[in-house]
């Protein structure tokens, strides 16, 4: 429902069963930061019985991709068997000593479908024409809402964890009342002199030193809530 209204939505399927593969409609293998496989989720199969792994009947196509890119698969094991060479050739060799990932990634990249979607991203940096330099404003973080937008929710719900958990508001308030109380009684009927002064700028100072003191509560908020909100 919130995908048709046009949001984003990102999650992740921890070995996917075959009815959830199956609606995959494009399919990324990645390992060691290398691409395995880029293209349709439909044809991976195909493409991998083309590179000489066969998944085996009855297997969940995306544990045989794992178990191929692992090098755990029977499909491996079967793959060295049938490119073991006859002579001891110095490229046989090397493609014998190689990681399952490196041949799997050089395939890739001898492949149409590395072409294809190289050509792709080729019609797409020519349609950006030129390559300008790029401006200090296009480093900068850009958000999808305004300041104030984000202050509003950002707000919101800080009010709606206060009324939820309503013993700190009332212990603040009551702390805040007694310390007013004891300040009050403090420097009660201050005189107009230069004693007063002193007095006064010594009241000024210790409630700016109380607030300062009693905000820096909200700090502890902020940290338990930043991997929250990031």
């Amino acid at each position: 429902r919130l995908s048709r209204r046009g949001r984003t939505i990102i999650f992740s399927i921890h070995q996917p069963r075959y009815s959830i593969f199956k609606l995959f409609d494009s399919l990324t293998l990645l390992a060691s930061g290398k691409v395995l496989y880029h293209g349709p989720a439909k044809h991976a199969l195909e493409y991998f019985s083309s590179i000489g792994y066969e998944c085996e009947p009855f297997n969940n196509p995306a544990d045989f991709f794992l178990d191929v890119i692992n090098g755990d698969s029977t499909a491996v094991a079967a793959s060295k068997e049938d490119h073991r060479p006859v002579d001891t050739g110095k490229v046989a060799e090397d493609t014998m000593d190689s990681s399952v990932v490196d041949v799997l990634h050089q395939k890739y990249l001898s492949s149409s479908l590395y072409q294809s979607t190289k050509e792709a991203l080729a019609k797409v940096e020519l349609g950006r024409g030129s390559r300008q330099r790029l401006s200090k404003q296009e480093h900068e973080i850009t958000y999808a809402n305004g300041f104030l937008t984000q202050l509003y929710w950002v707000s919101k719900r800080s009010l709606k964890n206060l009324i939820r958990n309503p013993q700190a508001s009332i212990a603040q308030i009551a702390v805040t009342v007694i310390l007013a109380l004891v300040v009050g009684a403090i420097f009660f009927g201050v005189k107009l002199d230069r004693s007063g002064i002193q007095n006064r700028v010594g009241s000024l100072f210790f409630v700016t030193t109380n607030q300062c003191f009693s905000s820096v509560s909200a700090i502890e908020l902020f940290i338990r809530d930043k991997k929250l909100f990031v």
